[in-house]
């Protein structure tokens, strides 16, 4: 009988180590894409200074500063659909030939992903295209993931990268501001890009009020709003008066309410707004402040809309995937009427902007 038992334990875990290196090895898959030969676009701007929670990047020229932005691209070592995906971003990129990138989150998802988050970093050097990105609920989730703080820390080494660690006492990883100056010095736009984190913990809950003993979505903590109006009014000490636009993951607490109550601007709604299960006061600081033209955030795959909500706009980022669930897996819908694509800023000398949606199917 102890034989027996011996024999089932041994082929148990043979099976086991089988099946955790192949699980190893799908996980680990690079991008299989060849960023070698990517061709570089042009640039026209220059890093000035950096802090621990901005970068001042200039244009040597005043023309139009353009900003191409992809979300929930959900890299996760599948070779065909991860090839989709960056496919698409590269042409995008290529046709736009943008100032500045930003990843809206859940950009490289399932576990084992240090080298896929190498490689996207890589993808944009090799591009030599100054880039950045916020944090979505999914990244450093999965067996032996690249943590959030790894992931951020990883992306700020990189020569075109903007994005900056942010200070140690704000909640989050990797809120910052990307400032965009003329090229007489003059501020153009602020970019704020903020860590809306992944799941609320029982702390957050209790300090928020929140009784759903269910998953709950997390958001932007007070320590952030905080954040946001002391860099604000450190920017307008120095520059006057500007305008800004905000990056988030996870839409913020009020977007479901936005959608009934707002001025609905473009897109549709095909699936309930997955936002924020609490609200610490990030909108109330933005119309404080004054400066905020825009809140675009990502995480809801087969929503694009974009409402207008107390002056504010408050819209989807284009979704860009082809991993994650989307209209053809969701709906079965046909080609015609797939989202994924991008989203373009063209942003004028005074800081008001245009906002372009880019359709790769339509």
């Amino acid at each position: 009988m102890k034989t027996a038992l011996k024999v089932i334990v041994a082929i148990l875990l043979v099976a086991a180590i089988g099946l955790g290196g192949f699980v190893l090895y799908k996980s680990n898959q690079g991008l299989a894409y060849d960023i070698s030969s990517l061709e570089k676009i042009n640039s026209d701007i220059e890093i000035v200074s950096e802090t621990e929670d901005s970068v001042t990047v200039k244009m040597n020229e005043d023309s139009e500063f353009k900003v191409v932005m992809f979300t929930d691209t959900h890299l996760k070592g599948d070779k065909e659909l991860d090839n989709i995906t960056l496919t698409y971003m590269i042409e995008n990129i290529k046709e736009q030939n943008p100032d500045l990138v930003i990843l809206g989150g859940d950009n490289v998802t399932y576990g084992f992903n240090k080298k896929r988050n190498i490689e996207l970093a890589e993808l944009f050097e090799n591009l030599g295209v100054y880039w950045a990105t916020v944090l979505g609920n999914h990244e450093g989730d999965g067996f032996l993931s690249y943590g959030r703080e790894d992931v951020i820390e990883l992306f700020a080494s990189y020569e075109h990268c903007l994005v900056t660690p942010g200070k140690p006492e704000v909640e989050g990883d990797g809120n910052c501001t990307i400032n965009i100056l003329n090229s007489d010095g003059s501020l153009r736009e602020v970019f704020f890009l903020m860590d809306s984190g992944d799941y609320m913990t029982q702390e957050s809950k209790d300090k928020y009020g929140v009784t759903d003993p269910d998953e709950v979505y997390d958001g932007i903590k007070d320590t952030q709003v905080q954040w946001y109006k002391d860099k604000h009014d450190e920017i307008q000490a120095q520059y006057g008066e500007f305008k800004s636009i905000n990056i988030v993951h996870i839409p913020p607490y009020q977007a479901e309410q936005e959608y009934s109550e707002g001025d609905f601007e473009y897109g549709a709604k095909n699936e309930g707004v997955c936002e924020s299960g609490f609200d610490a006061g990030f909108f109330d600081a933005l119309k404080e402040k004054g400066s905020a033209q825009a809140v675009y955030f990502g995480h809801d795959h087969v929503n694009n809309f974009g409402v207008m909500y107390e002056g504010i706009l408050l819209s989807y980022m284009q979704p860009s995937g082809y991993s994650a669930y989307n209209m053809s897996s969701k709906f079965d819908a046909p080609e015609s009427e797939w989202l994924q694509g991008c989203t373009v800023l063209s942003i004028n000398e005074d800081g008001t902007y245009t906002a372009e949606r880019i359709f790769n199917h339509q």
